[in-house]
């Protein structure tokens, strides 16, 4: 079957159509699926998918020594049993059966004639998602699997000598070249970091504080577990030893009643850090949405008939930090016009990678990244006090004016709500209010002094109206009038209070404490 067209272009349509319509049983499908090292469980429609994605992603590479090898398989599968059930058990306990050499392969060759297919992890360097924070330089030692383990725990680990690595000692004196650890399940293509779900990592015997999950909901969040300064490299011939304990690598598959089991590997690497000022340089030099680009986009949205446009306010400030973006940038496939600062941005994925836009929410990873020069040339020409601007429909933009709340209220003067003077409330015993403006120092249109003269007037002043209560309580303290504030002088005002009743006075004499009360009549009888 031809599985090439012109030049280096590999055509796997040839291929898909014989696994979809080429009436191949279940079992030879789990038979090509365990020949990939891919998982065997599902439906015919889950393994046919499963196969042509494969052979899909081999022609997109173009990797074409694994696309010829696939096709060998699909076109001829029933000689892949052989080398199927020609490799040994995976779940030995001896180092031997979990050790992953490069270049190395641990199991028969078919008896056909075809070359030993060589599965994920056997003769396979994992390949992960790039990151911009760091560069892998070389891997240290081999790729361990780690075996599904469905109940109990399991430990793989690496041992690590300097001696055997030279990169390692230039990793003593280079800050910047760090030795990580890296895991990744099973899958195809770029694998994202992910550890066992239960996992711990130990060095020499000593834990190692790391996150291992990420954060929640969020694959590819997981950073590679860095251990430079766990290990002991001046010591000569040490061996160390890094160490994984997983337990329960179990995950539920599309029927909720099954449940699968997931392989992980496990690699070390040296990697050389790009520290963060060094990326934002990199956005500086390179692409840009020109300032010419963007007022071309709003005066071609400004003359849109089905289109109303209107002035926006436009933010200086970063919503990542809520301080003055200094390099504005933004995702090229965003459409909003607002920015973030790239320092912040970069500083927060270096914590947890996401790679979304904190604006839209929409993928924003690094090569995706461009200046926005319209709102740099707005920071360039804007004090730093200035945290927001007015752009107009057609580009032109000018500085904001916050409205005043106060003054804006229809029929109030701005005058009326200074904060230089505050009113002083008098209340006289009548009930009636005197006030007079107080400035902040304590001082008013007077002094003092006729402030504490008026308060004297008003309470030398008689009552329109007798307190019994206050009358007869001596010199004590008048009882307090409660005054609504929230009345107007248009209101009117309560009813006048019921006069008091005339106390009966007498001429008795007695002791003083009895003075004011009337005297009790004399009984008859007494008299007779």
């Amino acid at each position: 079957m031809a599985s090439m067209g012109g030049g280096s272009f590999l055509d796997p349509e040839p291929y898909v159509r014989k696994v979809k319509n080429g009436g191949m049983l279940n079992q030879t499908l789990k038979n090509i699926c365990l020949a990939e090292d891919m998982k065997v469980n599902g439906v015919k429609a889950e393994l046919q998918t499963r196969i042509v994605d494969r052979i899909r992603l081999y022609a997109n590479a173009p990797d074409q020594i694994k696309f010829n090898r696939l096709g060998r398989i699909i076109d001829h599968p029933e000689i892949v049993a052989a080398g199927v059930h020609s490799r040994p058990y995976q779940g030995s306990a001896s180092p031997a059966a979990n050790s992953i050499p490069n270049g190395a392969t641990n199991y028969s060759a078919p008896r056909a004639a075809m070359q030993p297919y060589k599965p994920m992890g056997y003769g396979m360097k994992l390949e992960f998602k790039p990151s911009p924070f760091y560069d892998i330089v070389e891997q240290i030692g081999e790729v361990k699997l780690c075996d599904a383990m469905n109940q109990h725990r399991h430990t793989v680990n690496i041992p690590v000598k300097a001696q055997n690595h030279p990169i390692l000692s230039k990793a003593q004196n280079d800050p910047t070249l760090r030795v990580m650890i890296f895991c990744a399940s099973e899958g195809n293509g770029r694998q994202d970091i992910a550890f066992p779900h239960q996992s711990e990592v130990k060095v020499n015997g000593g834990d190692v504080k790391a996150n291992l999950r990420g954060l929640k909901n969020k694959p590819g969040s997981t950073r590679p577990v860095d251990i430079t300064k766990e290990l002991r490299l001046k010591v000569l011939g040490y061996q160390n030893t890094v160490e994984m304990t997983y337990a329960l690598t179990t995950k539920a598959g599309l029927n909720a009643a099954f449940v699968a089991s997931e392989k992980f590997y496990l690699v070390l690497y040296v990697v050389k850090l790009i520290p963060v000022p060094d990326l934002v340089k990199r956005l500086q030099a390179g692409k840009k949405i020109t300032r010419e680009s963007v007022i071309n986009d709003k005066i071609n949205k400004s003359r849109d008939a089905d289109i109303v446009a209107t002035a926006s306010i436009l933010s200086l400030k970063c919503p990542l930090s809520t301080l003055r973006i200094d390099l504005p940038i933004q995702s090229i496939s965003c459409r909003h016009n607002q920015c973030f600062d790239a320092t912040s941005y970069l500083q927060l994925q270096e914590q947890g990678p996401t790679w979304l836009c904190p604006i839209c929410n929409n993928s924003a990873p690094f090569d995706t990244l461009v200046v926005d020069e319209y709102v740099k040339d707005i920071l360039q020409n804007t004090s730093r006090s200035i945290d927001q601007v007015t752009v107009e429909p057609e580009g032109q933009w000018k500085l904001y004016n916050r409205p005043d709340a106060m003054s804006s209220r229809p029929g109030v003067a701005s005058s009326d709500f200074s904060d230089d003077d505050d009113d002083l409330i008098e209340v006289s015993p009548g009930g009636r209010k005197a006030s007079t403006p107080i400035t902040k120092n304590g001082t008013s249109n007077g002094t003092l002094n006729q402030v504490q003269s008026s308060r004297d007037s008003l309470s030398a002043a008689p009552s329109n109206r007798s307190n019994p209560l206050n009358s007869s309580a001596g010199g004590k303290r008048p009882i307090s009038e409660v005054i609504d504030l929230c009345s107007s002088d248009e209101e009117e005002e309560s009813p006048e209070r019921p006069p008091p009743k005339r106390q009966m006075t007498s001429s008795f004499s007695g002791p003083s404490y009895l003075s004011g009360v009337a005297p009790v009549p004399r009984p008859s009888y007494l008299d007779s």
